[in-house]
């Protein structure tokens, strides 16, 4: 049975932590935060912290993780859904390149796997939203409706009990904003940025989440790639004894989920 309760963020906590920006040190994602709400019928957590702390880094070359890949879908919905994910956490990260073009792109990439998922008329608006306000360089205007987005697609899924595809939308977000945090932290490493990546009980959840979905939720070479890189990550997301994720760490995470996001990218 598909498990019924999952946190998120709600879009209050997300605008005062894009507020707080530099100012603040970054801080690991924890799953006992009383800014989270618990949402109903949804599965996975989805750590937005991994979001707005970018900005907690510093300044940095964010146009190196900003990646222009062809999307081929298939007929498998639980691909298509876990594409959406790292869609979306691809525009967060073009935001924070400031990458007009490569938002825009990300803009018109919702629309068409929200389609493919039988959500579009749902996005639509949020989609034009995004690609206008990159037009316009309105970043936070952009952030906002890539979370409406994510949300609005959530919501909709969990309308029709595709619960499963819940699930993999969330875990792709969440593997998209990890690999570029450690792709970031790996050119750029400090022991207080590591702390993003401390994050063993969250992926111990994603785990076990993932795990329960049924196996027609999980057909397919990349979901068995899947398994074992949570698997991996679990043990590589712990601090050692003086609190850091060491740099060889971070390196692994970074080689890790770019290999998972590669392998759902392709075919």
């Amino acid at each position: 049975m598909v498990m019924k309760r999952s946190v998120f963020l709600s879009s209050l906590v997300l605008g005062v932590a894009l507020s707080a920006g530099a100012q603040d040190a970054p801080g690991r994602i924890d799953l006992n935060d009383p800014n989270l709400v618990v949402v109903e019928a949804s599965v996975i957590p989805i750590p937005l912290e991994i979001f707005t702390s970018l900005d907690k880094l510093g300044t940095q070359d964010w146009s190196k993780q900003v990646d222009e890949r062809e999307i081929r879908l298939d007929a498998n919905r639980s691909r298509t859904a876990m594409l959406f994910g790292l869609v979306v956490s691809d525009g967060f990260i073009a935001v924070q390149a400031q990458d007009k073009e490569a938002v825009r792109r990300v803009g018109r990439e919702v629309l068409r796997l929200s389609s493919s998922l039988g959500v579009a008329s749902s996005v639509e608006q949020h989609a034009n939203a995004i690609v206008n306000a990159a037009g316009q360089g309105d970043w936070p205007v952009v952030r906002k409706e890539l979370d409406k987005t994510r949300q609005t697609v959530l919501n909709k899924m969990t309308e029709l009990r595709d619960d499963e595809l819940v699930a993999l939308v969330s875990l792709g977000g969440w593997l998209g904003g990890t690999q570029a945090l450690a792709a970031v932290l790996k050119q750029n490493y400090s022991v207080e940025g590591s702390d993003l990546l401390n994050q063993p009980d969250l992926v111990k959840q994603l785990k076990q989440d993932f795990n329960t979905l049924p196996a027609r939720a999980k057909r397919g070479k990349v979901f068995t790639q899947v398994t074992q890189t949570l698997e991996h990550l679990e043990s590589l997301m712990r601090a050692d004894a003086s609190g850091a994720i060491s740099q060889g760490k971070v390196i692994e995470i970074s080689l890790s989920t770019k290999n998972l996001v590669d392998a759902i990218y392709d075919i």
